[in-house]
């Protein structure tokens, strides 16, 4: 009796794990793919809208197809030179797996350190439009000291391009949703000699989010780009997570410059 109550329990453990296994292999777990239509116009102008930078663009995904209707603008931010842009797009299928790919556009002006598109762009070009003949009175005689000071105020604040990622991406961050996780890097601009080999993981500080805990996150970092450590060049390495609620974090980007 006792012998054919083992062989039974034997029988349903082993049912149990071929069950479990059949749901684990049959789970989706690849996020939709972004495409970027050729013809999609490579030029970035400030006054652009999200559905103008979505133009061209298309998510889908092998088990629920098209899922363009998810597909969002992340962030856009302008290189050191401020003579091009690079659009992060984000798409998630009805299992939130989440995809992000990026996307260089050139400008014809130079841009600051952080890039705002849409209606709040338009909102703010009608706030800085807003001036009187008085303190256009003010301006012109205070123009001469203005620009003494402000060459002295640039020499003094001038940052080196690490604190000017560090300020970039730390923005990144602050524009963020609450239930968002936050992925910080050790640094997020380094130079390297030519042949150096690296380790992507080390530049990650750290994790944060209002509810997975960081080593489970740990276990759940993208990593998307390439460095070619042969040869000379600049390179960016974009890392993010995505929580279990299918929330995903800002993507934080190491430009790495090999010498």
């Amino acid at each position: 009796m006792r012998k054919w109550l083992v062989v039974l329990m034997a029988a349903v453990a082993i049912g149990a794990t071929a069950i479990l296994g059949w749901l684990y292999v049959g789970q989706d777990r690849k996020g939709p793919e972004i495409t970027i239509a050729d013809s999609k116009k490579d030029s970035y102008a400030t006054d652009m809208t999200t559905e103008d930078l979505l133009e061209g663009v298309k998510a889908v995904d092998e088990k629920d197809g098209d899922v363009s209707d998810s597909l969002t603008v992340e962030n856009v931010y302008p290189n050191e030179k401020g003579d091009e842009v690079t659009v992060v797009y984000v798409a998630k299928d009805k299992s939130n797996n989440v995809t992000k790919v990026t996307y260089h556009m050139t400008s014809d002006e130079v841009l600051p350190g952080s890039v705002i598109f849409g209606d709040e762009a338009s909102d703010n070009k009608s706030s800085s439009a807003k001036t009187n003949s008085d303190s256009e009175d003010s301006e012109d005689l205070q123009d001469s000291s203005d620009k003494v000071l402000e060459e002295d105020s640039e020499e003094d604040t001038e940052l080196t391009e690490e604190e000017e990622a560090q300020e970039r991406e730390e923005a990144k961050i602050d524009r963020l949703n609450p239930q968002d996780p936050r992925f910080y890097l050790t640094t997020y601009y380094v130079e390297i000699t030519k042949g150096t080999q690296i380790d992507r993981l080390s530049y990650v500080k750290d994790i944060q989010d209002d509810k997975d805990a960081s080593n489970e996150l740990y276990r759940k970092i993208q990593i998307t780009g390439n460095v070619d450590v042969n040869t000379p060049g600049t390179y960016e390495l974009t890392y993010y997570v995505v929580d279990s609620n299918g929330n995903a974090s800002n993507g934080a980007v190491l430009t790495i410059v090999v010498k």
